[in-house]
């Protein structure tokens, strides 16, 4: 073998294989070397700077794949691609394969346009009240006529005008898309959905192939087309539903780029739509999503599509009630016929009977006046019937979020997810990168608090550029502050800019996975240091999450050392009970509201008092109208929700006064069971 080159065999042990997120990784690695870099399995050999060319490699758990490398280097790119596939590429480890994905049913093995006239079903008529079912993707209720969307069919030219043109044409088209991908429709750069398209848009796989095309003569119109529609057609194909409906993807990226080289620049998407649409389509596209809001569509039919699908996904983090897979029934629904949709069991009732229809408006018209109702008292700041103050934020993973929360009432950032700038890459975020996404957040948010968590690495969220030794128990190893003071580079970074943003006081800074009070000093000694590096000397505030049962048995000890405190429910509840929540055999009975973890909760807010510390819960509870008014009874002050949430956790507490959450508390406390906590009387609170 050349001595510039080097070979490997790495298993894969992770439990989908290369589906996207895996893949982007491994080939943004791979792009790093200059030399070549192919990945072969399953008797395939492929290019590894491609996403799209390891997604068809159609990979799964224990397949070992053959990594060449070639080029200066090659030997050192084997190391890193090497920690990268052993750790996971961004996915946990797993002991076994993932249990088989169910591919959508097909009612119809052909779209509707293919099919002969003759076979054609009649068009549901006025009077029908007729049922048709898919599959549920988004459960919700809706009500209203249908608005059906068409996807034009391009009549796109075959023959180009000469190599060297068409090649410009092409990359100034996809120039143009990977810009507006950077930018999305919603001023959140690079959401996970354009991340993903972007790096798609830019993949060598079909940037070759179409290249090809054009230089057999071809436009870039249709060499562009036939690469994705091949891509397609092999993601479509695979017995992994996750993977098969990728193929949406790779439709949804032609059209964008054959829609700048026509000229026609973007499609309008849903957001373009008169607000309370249903919309019916053959299938929806991940594009025409972005810059929808919450609330502007009413819900969502499509003929095909798939739940995991990516513009499933995002219907779901906008709460629109979403059904796919309808199959031919959705063909014989007109435009503008009235539609009765249970999208929780999947199931819509077209041309209702006049009563049940009249029924339903007056269901979905009382709810949109209870939501609008309650999104303008939430602008005001959050007060107990009693006067009691208690503060309402909004958990943040992205740049873009902070407008929205802010919009649903917002009164803060209790929670900004740093992990989304570290996890899925190849090599760690800078200074500057972090400093900018913070600033952008900060500014979003008008000048409300913002708390920064360190990044909370280890566990279920390994970073690949930070490969950290093999554990039995990943959970109870290296995870959260005691990864960042092992590698105390990337904290330094991080803690530096988070110290950068304005202006100063706006920014806190949270410890994740605390367990003593030393871990909290070392944290609070790296901020001195870098503030005196800086010439900061505006203090910032420095918390702890409480998420370890140490943490919340000791927090008056920790209050001694710490600006607040910020209760992780999640993991303090599987801490406590010592139950995986991504275990299915027993994650239904990982709840919060066990009264041991609701024990610990007064133990942490009784801790905080003598110093008086700010308790807060940024964990799934605080967004449960069921546990809010508990929480608020054990002595938090605020709650950091998810900011769907915010108009409906408000309206609720200022319903309450305090002595009625604490007597709700106290019942639940001396409760037997989490099943039982949710029985309780709600007169308990409000009587």
């Amino acid at each position: 073998m050349d001595n510039n080159a080097t070979e490997l065999l790495v298993p894969l042990k992770i439990a989908h294989g290369l589906h996207a997120r895996p893949a982007a990784m491994l080939a943004n690695a791979a792009k790093a070397h200059k030399g070549a870099v192919t990945i072969s399995c399953n008797g395939k050999t492929v290019n590894a700077k491609s996403v799209v060319a390891l997604m068809g490699l159609g990979t799964h758990f224990g397949d070992n794949l053959a990594i060449h490398i070639e080029g200066d280097g090659a030997e050192a790119t084997g190391d890193t691609l090497m920690d990268l596939v052993l750790s996971g590429l961004g996915d946990p480890i797993a002991d076994a394969p993932a249990p088989e994905a169910e591919l959508p049913e097909k009612k119809e093995d052909k779209p509707a346009e293919s099919k002969p006239q003759g076979d054609a079903l009649p068009a549901f008529a006025p009077g029908a009240d007729a049922v048709v079912t898919g599959r549920s993707a988004v459960g919700g209720f809706a009500a209203g006529p249908v608005t059906r969307r068409v996807s034009a069919t391009a009549d796109l030219k075959k023959d180009g005008d000469g190599a060297e043109t068409e090649r410009a044409r092409l990359a100034s088209a996809r120039a143009a898309v990977i810009a507006r991908l950077t930018n999305s429709a919603d001023g959140s750069p690079l959401n996970p959905v354009a991340a993903a398209h972007r790096d798609i848009v830019d993949d060598p796989a079909l940037i070759e192939a179409a290249e090809a095309g054009i230089a057999a003569g071809r436009s870039a119109e249709w060499a562009w087309n036939e690469a994705c529609r091949e891509q397609a057609e092999a993601l479509a194909t695979m017995a992994d539903a996750r993977m098969a409906e990728r193929a949406a993807d790779m439709r949804d990226i032609a059209g964008q780029v054959i829609a700048e080289l026509s000229g026609k620049g973007a499609t309008p998407g849903l957001a373009a739509l008169p607000a309370g649409s249903i919309v019916l389509a053959d299938e929806i596209l991940p594009s025409e999503m972005l810059g929808l809001s919450a609330g502007h569509i009413a819900a969502i039919l499509m003929r095909d599509g798939g739940p995991t699908s990516h513009a499933a996904i995002l219907a779901a983090g906008l709460g629109i009630p979403t059904i796919v897979a309808i199959g031919s029934d959705a063909d014989r629904i007109p435009d503008g016929a009235p539609v009765i949709i249970d999208a929780k069991a999947g199931s819509l009732t077209v041309y209702p009977d006049d009563a049940a229809f009249a029924e339903a408006l007056s269901k979905v018209a009382a709810q949109a006046e209870k939501r609008e109702t309650l999104r303008a008292a939430a602008k005001r700041d959050c007060y107990l019937a009693d006067g009691a103050r208690i503060e309402v934020f909004a958990n943040l993973g992205h740049s873009g979020e902070g407008t929205l929360a802010v919009s649903e009432g917002a009164e803060g950032c209790g929670l900004l997810r740093t992990e989304f700038l570290f996890l899925d890459r190849a090599t760690a975020p800078s200074e500057e990168e972090q400093l900018a996404e913070y600033q952008t957040i900060a500014d979003e948010l008008g000048g409300k608090p913002l708390i920064i968590r360190l990044f909370d690495a280890g566990g279920d969220k390994p970073m690949p550029y930070l490969p950290l030794p093999a554990e039995d128990n990943p959970f109870l190893g290296l995870r959260g502050i005691r990864v960042g003071l092992a590698k105390p580079e990337l904290l330094h970074a991080q803690i530096r800019a988070i110290l950068r943003v304005k202006p100063y006081g706006v920014a806190r800074i949270m410890v994740p996975m605390v367990a003593s009070v030393s871990e909290v000093e070392a944290v609070r000694a790296l901020v001195e240091e870098e503030s005196r590096k800086l010439g900061r000397e505006a203090p910032i505030e420095v918390g702890a999450m409480i998420e370890t049962p140490a943490a919340a048995v000791t927090a008056a000890q920790l209050a001694r050392v710490c600006d607040f405190f910020s209760i992780g429910t999640n993991d303090l509840t599987q801490y406590t009970l010592a139950m995986d929540r991504g275990n299915p055999a027993v994650a239904k009975d990982v709840d919060a509201l066990h009264p041991g973890v609701l024990g610990l909760i007064r133990m942490t807010a009784e801790g905080a008092a003598s110093d008086r510390r700010t308790v807060a819960v940024c964990g799934g509870a605080a967004s449960d109208p069921v546990a809010a008014p508990i929480l608020v009874g054990l002595g938090v002050t605020e709650l950091s929700v998810a900011p769907a949430m915010i108009p409906e956790i408000k309206g609720l507490l200022e319903t309450l006064t305090l002595e009625q959450c604490r007597a709700l508390a106290e019942k639940a406390l001396k409760a037997d069971s989490a099943a039982q906590v949710r029985t309780l009387d709600k007169g308990s609170a409000t009587a």
